[in-house]
């Protein structure tokens, strides 16, 4: 893992209240531990934020100059990428129009300005948009025309297009860079069924959308307390995986800060949550990760509605656990999964989660086909794609030798905690 002291003092130079002084402990940008700190930083989508936080406060000469001009560079190549990717979002949305699908923008440039400041901040990859299940075969239609294929359609859940790659990917590309290759994910709702984790969701979330405007783009989103949930939702899906952008947690950060007091926007979000017995824990432990990473108060509504379900072993997770695994160096840690008992009652499905865990079945490599005609070309890209494998298996076999460990100083803890608890 990289620096954990370098981490410590982004974060909070990011917090609530943010201090820029711990920065200091950046390594050096020339070093392998400075372009480690750089690599973790974009991959966390932290990069922007820091150096806006930075700047607004007249705090860059904290920096480096190395550091502040790898900073700089970012900042104006991101800009380049983002309007890029908006002239693509307004395309895509008038083929719906024409194919006469409702699609509502999910995520990304629909974040602004309630969970992101400034759009040229965030780092998208891909364009997600929510339709109703009876449109689905006419929105993969209208992206077939624009020139997106699928696999294939789940018209039960998500279906994910690509555009013909003709680049070979490698850990030196520019994620900052115009995109090479263009992905566009369709739901059907706001969660993505698993076997394991039944999640309930509004069903009339498209009725419920609004009108917005970003660029001259005009586009359909969803409301306010429909996007909270989401963002929620979208930040556990993936933490029930190793690995999570902490800029997701930062954004459900400031959108908590800047309607801290807005009580009836809270209570939106709790009556469109619902009363299943998954949503307050999911809820608890994601609001959690964002206090403990970046000092947040938790609106008053919704800390009541997430207090009984903040257990024992969730507070012992979250104060002793949760910090190094949400900063852990993409591919992520399985340290998460010493919570699966507080999400997964049926003991059978949490052998199959921990099996999940422990055996995946699937690498995503994430590589998409290339589009060649070259035999050479070919060859190069199988070698990419195994060598993507293998360091991917590698650090999970890592990570799966320290398990034995980790679980052993989980379960110290937790005994401590709950003796705790107990004196009290």
């Amino acid at each position: 893992m990289s620096d954990l002291r370098a981490k410590r003092a982004i974060l909070a130079a990011l917090s609530h209240v943010p201090t820029f002084s711990a920065l200091a402990h950046l390594p050096p940008l020339d070093s392998k531990a400075g372009a480690n700190c750089l690599r973790w930083l974009d991959q966390s989508g932290l990069t922007l934020f820091l150096f806006r936080a930075l700047q607004d406060q007249g705090a860059t000469d904290r920096l480096s100059a190395s550091w502040r001009q790898a900073l700089w560079q970012r900042q104006e190549r991101n800009a380049l990428r983002v309007h890029d990717m908006v002239e693509e979002a307004k395309r895509i949305n008038s083929v719906f129009l024409s194919y006469g699908v409702t699609a509502a923008l999910l995520k990304g440039f629909s974040l602004a300005p309630d969970f992101c400041a400034d759009l040229l901040l965030r780092h998208q990859v891909d364009f997600d948009f929510l339709v109703a299940p009876e449109d689905t075969r006419a929105a993969a239609q209208a992206l077939s025309a624009c020139g997106y294929s699928a696999a294939y359609i789940n018209e039960a859940g998500e279906s994910s297009f690509l555009t013909p790659l003709r680049h070979i990917p490698s850990r030196k590309d520019d994620l900052y860079g115009l995109q090479r290759q263009r992905q566009v994910d369709l739901h059907v709702s706001l969660w993505e069924p698993t076997p394991w984790l039944p999640v309930e969701t509004p069903k009339d979330c498209l009725e419920q959308s609004e009108m917005h405007e970003i660029f001259g783009f005009k586009y359909r989103s969803l409301s306010l307390e429909d996007k909270f949930l989401l963002q929620v939702l979208h930040a556990f899906r993936h933490a029930v995986r190793p690995w999570i952008r902490v800029s997701w947690l930062l954004e459900i950060s400031r959108c908590m800060d800047l309607h801290r007091e807005n009580e009836s926007l809270w209570n939106r979000v709790i009556a469109r949550a619902g009363n299943a017995d998954l949503i307050r824990p999911i809820f608890a432990f994601i609001l959690g990760l964002v206090q403990r990473l970046f000092q947040t108060p938790i609106p008053a509504s919704l800390c009541c509605w997430t207090a009984k379900a903040e257990t024992a072993r969730l507070r012992a997770w979250l104060e002793h656990f949760g910090f190094a695994w949400a900063v852990s160096d993409w591919p992520g840690s399985i340290n998460n999964a010493f919570l699966a008992g507080d999400f997964i009652h049926d003991a059978k499905l949490r052998r199959q989660y921990w099996r999940s865990r422990l055996v995946p079945k699937k690498v995503n490599t994430t590589l998409g086909s290339v589009v060649t005609y070259s035999r050479t070309r070919a060859l190069q890209f199988q070698a990419a794609r195994i060598r993507y494998i293998a360091q991917r298996a590698l650090a999970h076999l890592r990570d799966v030798a320290a398990l034995p460990r980790r679980h052993f100083f989980w379960k110290r803890t937790l005994h401590r905690c709950e003796q705790i608890t107990t004196e009290r």
